[in-house]
């Protein structure tokens, strides 16, 4: 009884973390943002090429942080939901809410339609997933060499 309680505990504090994670994510990607034009960029990798054409930081910061945001979203998803424990569930869910992200962005004038956008946000979402599954595989053997 204990352990479903500790196990229970545990889930909704991840709920929990999730829940503002998503209030974090909106906040930056739509709310912190003015209308402007809508535009789309659908040129696969243009910010990695000009990253190197041009050495200029920006685009490597604008790499890094799309790739960040969506970490945790990879993470905490497998943690409160069984049944997102492949990458590849992870990996299509964390294309599905960049997807949502950038067609909102869109559809307010809050941000650039864009493909790498997508591309980042998907590979930060299976990143976060590796860390969950890195983390769990670490517990497990924690876990059973106890036994």
């Amino acid at each position: 009884m204990r352990k479903n309680k500790e196990k229970n505990s545990l889930k909704s504090f991840f709920k929990i973390l999730f829940l503002i994670y998503l209030a974090i994510v909106l906040y930056i990607t739509l709310f912190n943002r003015e209308p402007g034009e809508k535009r789309i960029d659908m040129v696969p990798f243009r910010s990695y090429y000009l990253l190197i054409e041009e050495n200029n930081s920006f685009y490597f910061t604008q790499i890094l942080y799309n790739i960040l945001m969506t970490v945790p979203f990879g993470f905490l998803l497998p943690f409160i939901y069984k049944k997102m424990r492949s990458v590849f569930v992870v990996g299509l869910m964390g294309f599905l809410f960049s997807l949502s992200i950038e067609t909102v962005q869109y559809i307010t004038r809050r941000g650039l339609f864009e493909f790498d956008d997508l591309f980042n946000n998907t590979v930060g979402t299976v990143a976060g997933y590796i860390i969950f599954y890195i983390i769990q595989s670490i517990l497990i053997t924690f876990i059973d060499r106890k036994r």
